[in-house]
């Protein structure tokens, strides 16, 4: 009877891959290394403390293969193959800091805008110097410009307010919604909101609320029956009030 003896790679190249690293760090490993010092030669790679450190196996395509996490075992107990990742993560750096926590100790660097003026090659510098944005020179045209495209939407929307009367039948359209009809019950302004509003009470719980918005009651609806929306999206109009019962 013939023996046969298996003879496998004593090294295995991994590559390891941690959180805050864009890139992994591929490298040669001998399969006899147990866990523990494996992770003591992952600090100074990935910045993570040993005692909390967590490793998992990822093949090739870095679908996940299995935990490596007891300690006293060697690298090779591990399927591990030429070519797979190491996914390292950690709860404290080496510096001690909690990860996802700001280091206390380090000083935050703060620049006055005096102090930051007087510096160069920044980019505030570098939009001065090519008239980008608040520096060009049309800057101020393209400001008016805005402010008197607001102004004239917020004329229009007042406009088609005061075309409505609270009580009428009107119909909604919004894009991306289905087309509601309902009873106005509101127009004006909401406290917080920019511009104008129809408050409106839909036939179906098709809305939003209760006629409330940021816990003001602006009129009486049951729940998921009110919503506001933009005076353009409202058309008034002999809409009668659909007869659920009717087949």
């Amino acid at each position: 009877m013939s023996e046969y003896q298996v003879i496998t790679q004593s090294y295995v190249n991994l590559t390891t891959v941690s959180e805050g690293r864009e890139f992994g760090v591929e490298k040669k490993y001998p399969k006899d290394i147990k866990i523990i010092d494996f992770k003591n030669k992952l600090e100074m790679m990935t910045g993570f403390v040993a005692s909390g450190m967590s490793l998992r196996l990822l093949n090739k395509d870095k679908q996940f293969v299995c935990e490596m996490n007891e300690d006293d075992r060697m690298l090779g107990y591990y399927p591990c193959e030429d070519g797979y990742f190491v996914e390292v993560k950690g709860t404290t750096t080496v510096m001690g800091v909690p990860i996802g926590e700001i280091d206390p100790s380090v000083k935050k660097f703060e620049l006055t805008d005096e102090e930051y003026a007087k510096k160069r090659g920044t980019v505030k510098e570098f939009k001065q110097k090519m008239k980008l944005g608040q520096y060009s020179d049309q800057y101020s045209e393209i400001l008016a410009e805005k402010e008197k495209q607001a102004k004239e939407k917020l004329e229009n929307e007042k406009k088609l307010i005061d075309a409505l009367a609270v009580g009428s039948r009107c119909k909604v359209t919004v894009v991306g919604h289905p087309t509601r009809f309902g009873t106005v019950m509101y127009t004006g302004e909401l406290s917080g909101k920019p511009g104008y509003f129809v408050g409106v009470k839909y036939d179906e719980p098709l809305g939003k609320n209760d006629g409330s918005v940021n816990g003001k009651k602006y009129f009486e609806c049951a729940p998921n029956y009110g919503g506001f929306v933009k005076p353009e999206n409202v058309e008034v109009g002999d809409f009668p009030e659909e007869d659920l019962d009717e087949l």
